[in-house]
């Protein structure tokens, strides 16, 4: 027993001498009594080594950078966690081997209570589900969206009951309700529309100058803050038409400001949960890499190449197409495409503008034809000799949605279909994957946000790699894209408990 407590001691101390290597010198010694100074990055990944546990913290409630005085002795006993972090303004919760640290409510308010309002939005007339439809507490950062079947589950804090939940969706009229004060089952029926305008307005539409005004207002009309992002991310793999990989997170980005373009977002991944039908993939061992850290990048307005820049030669040609209604405004729909698509990678695609604002409400292009044929190499990071693979269709949807006078990224769809050919056992197989994020909660920050360098994750790294052991009732705190019945199963077998 003694030598086991020594060993891990010794673990402890050169766990503690080889992070100092990497921060700023932060381990003078305390004279009144053997403590040290220590981060909160170095004193989360000690007590993970200690003790096998798992951290998730919100990154608005600690700095992991912020240096504190603690005692190594304390470090064993893990009855001294939660007074490491825990302060007026700080609480933690200690659920199996999962630590979760997060913002107390204020004094003076009761802590809220959550509020389940789950159901189907579907089409009035013809009673089937809409998928994708966007759904969010007027005025506040949460939201959610449908799944392929048109349900959705939104976890509210009790504090907003009264306040109005707005539903939206493109080609459809805006509707919402008001926030019950218990659990509500409901289904919301939306009414399509057609708009229509007088002719002089609809011919006076320059596409060309309406994009170029999206591009020349962006820094007015999306965040000039650093933003706190929190996401939920799915990714599926699809072997045959059967489900063969599925992996769910909960992510944190930090969003730099839209006027610094060259600042780069940063991912952490919280949690999260996988399931599978097969044991392994036919065939080949086919994954995904960088799915979060990727998407969290797939923001048109600050890393897109399909609004003209003034000072490059322009590559796309526009076209009117038409208005539509989204978030209750009408919206102008202009189509692109390539003007020249004999080298490179090129998309396609039609983008929906505020009329008002000429801020991007969604945009939604997949790649050209030509361009597929040149995307092997882009899309195709590793391939054995004995696989011939060929990308057939690549997919995106790019969605925002209207909080306090700006545009926020709000939703983030890929879709990826290659066909593989294995030389050696003559056999042909077929994956489709689907990668979305929806932002579920934001929030701006006065200052830069620091993620520790050891949580980013990272463009190598692959979503179902990252993944441990499931945790229902950390889970069931956060708001996700309800699963449609064929997932739901493929988690339940991975994930009995749930």
């Amino acid at each position: 027993m003694q030598g086991r407590a020594y060993r891990k001691l010794f673990i402890l101390q050169c766990l503690l001498w080889i992070l100092s290597s990497f921060y700023e010198p932060c381990t003078a010694q305390d004279p009144a009594g053997g403590r040290i100074q220590i981060s909160y990055s170095q004193l989360i990944d000690t007590l993970k080594v200690i003790h096998g546990l798992d951290f998730a913290y919100d990154a608005l409630a600690i700095n992991a950078d912020s240096v504190i005085l603690a005692d190594p002795a304390d470090f064993s006993d893990k009855g001294r966690i939660v007074s490491f972090f825990e302060n007026d303004t700080v609480e933690v919760n200690i659920i199996g081997s999962q630590v979760i640290i997060g913002r107390k409510a204020q004094k003076d308010d009761p802590l809220p209570g959550i509020i389940t309002v789950s159901g189907t939005v579907v089409d009035a007339a013809s009673l089937m589900g809409i998928p994708g439809v966007n759904i969010f507490v007027e005025g506040h950062a949460l939201g959610t969206s449908t799944n392929l079947d048109g349900h959705f589950v939104f976890k509210i804090p009790a504090t907003m009951a009264g306040q109005h939940l707005l539903f939206s969706a493109l080609g459809y009229q805006g509707t919402g309700i008001s926030i019950p004060e218990t659990d509500t089952t409901i289904e919301i029926g939306m009414k399509s529309h057609s708009i229509w305008l007088p002719e002089v307005r609809i011919t006076s539409v320059d596409p060309l100058r309406v994009v170029k005004e999206v591009e020349r207002r962006s820094k007015a009309n999306y965040s000039s803050d650093h933003m706190l992002l929190t996401g939920f991310f799915r990714e599926t793999i699809k072997q045959n038409g059967h489900y063969v990989d599925v992996s769910e997170a909960v992510i944190e980005i930090v969003k730099p400001p839209y006027n610094r373009i060259s600042e780069l977002e940063k991912v952490r991944f919280v949690k999260g949960r996988k399931g599978s039908e097969t044991s392994a993939m036919d065939l080949v061992r086919f994954r995904l890499v960088g799915g979060p850290y990727y998407f969290s990048q797939l923001d048109i307005i600050r890393n897109g190449d399909f609004l003209p820049k003034a000072e490059l030669a322009q590559e796309y040609k526009y076209s009117y197409n038409g208005m539509d209604e989204e978030f209750g405004k009408p919206v102008y729909r202009i189509g692109f495409k390539p003007e020249s698509d004999k080298e490179g990678i090129y998309y396609e695609g039609e983008m929906r503008i505020d009329t008002v604002s000429l801020g991007m409400v969604s945009i939604d292009f997949k790649m050209t034809e030509p361009s597929l044929k040149r995307s092997r190499s882009m899309l195709i990071k590793r391939d054995a000799k004995r696989f011939k693979t060929k990308p057939y269709y690549a997919r995106y949807l790019v969605k925002y949605r209207p909080w306090n006078g700006i545009w926020v990224l709000s939703n983030v769809k890929g879709e990826l279909s290659v066909r593989i050919y294995d030389r050696s056992e003559k056999e042909k197989s077929v994956f489709e994957t689907v990668s979305e994020l929806l932002i579920t909660d934001f929030e701006p920050t006065t200052g830069r946000i620091r993620f520790p360098a050891s949580e980013y994750f990272r463009p190598a790294y692959s979503l179902s790699d990252q993944i441990g052991e499931f945790d229902p009732d950390f889970w069931k705190f956060y708001n996700v894209i309800s699963p449609d019945e064929a997932l739901e199963s493929v988690l339940k077998q991975r994930n009995p408990t749930e």
